[in-house]
């Protein structure tokens, strides 16, 4: 018992050497990360690909931030996330739903690095931020079929490998949001077949990457000491 208790102290700890900042540095930085993922159905004497959908996610993030010590980042993150969903017609349907949702947050994190020698940095960010999105839907011929908007909460845990290119830039591969949670709520109006229904939704999440390929949401990013 007293092992796990003092296994997280020891985590900090090892963090707190190897330093490659000097208190009070400003640093400026982004990253970009983007998933892409589709589902297949195949039908015999069908033309298309029944039941198919395609989804995609990005993620642009720009951030500004104070060292507050050698291996210490505190500071703001400004990101755009859009997103895309496709479903095509399956057999029992014959409506094409093309989805995009455009959406915007704010937010602080806190980093915290340690060195691995030979100019490789392992850091890992704790972020907590505000969102909103806005979503569109519409079939093949443009007539808008879903439309609404979303406002969320949300935190996130997630490590990655920073590399000193100089003394004033690091480049860096992450896996954004390998722990996530967040609540979210949503308001949509669907319109089909000349009948309008609004949709209320208010939701908790808790999500983890740790069961997916982390190769199919690496992000990218670097950070500039100015």
């Amino acid at each position: 018992m007293t092992r796990i208790l003092l296994l997280p102290v020891l985590l900090l700890s090892s963090f707190m050497v190897n330093g490659q900042f000097k208190k009070n540095d400003i640093l400026s930085g982004g990253q970009l990360s983007y998933s892409y993922y589709s589902t297949t159905n195949t039908y015999p004497y069908v033309t298309y690909s029944a039941g198919d959908s395609k989804n995609s996610n990005g993620n642009f993030t720009i951030s500004a931030g104070k060292a507050l010590n050698e291996n210490t980042m505190f500071g703001l993150n400004f990101s755009y996330l859009p997103s895309s969903y496709t479903n095509y017609p399956s057999l029992n349907n014959d409506i094409l739903l093309k989805n995009r949702t455009d959406g915007f947050s704010a937010g602080i994190f806190y980093r915290k690095y340690k060195g691995l020698g030979k100019e490789f940095f392992f850091f890992g960010e704790v972020s907590a931020l505000y969102g909103w999105s806005n979503t569109s839907g519409k079939d093949s011929i443009g007539q808008k079929l879903v439309s609404g908007s979303t406002s969320f909460i949300s935190a996130s845990l997630y490590p990655g490998i920073a590399y000193r290119v100089s003394k004033l830039l690091f480049l860096e591969l992450s896996i954004p949001s390998l722990f996530y949670i967040g609540y979210s709520k949503s308001n949509t109006l669907s319109t089909e077949a000349n009948l309008s229904q609004t949709n209320k939704n208010d939701q908790f999440y808790i999500s983890t990457s740790l069961g997916s390929n982390p190769l199919t949401a690496l992000g990218i990013g670097f950070r500039l000491i100015l």
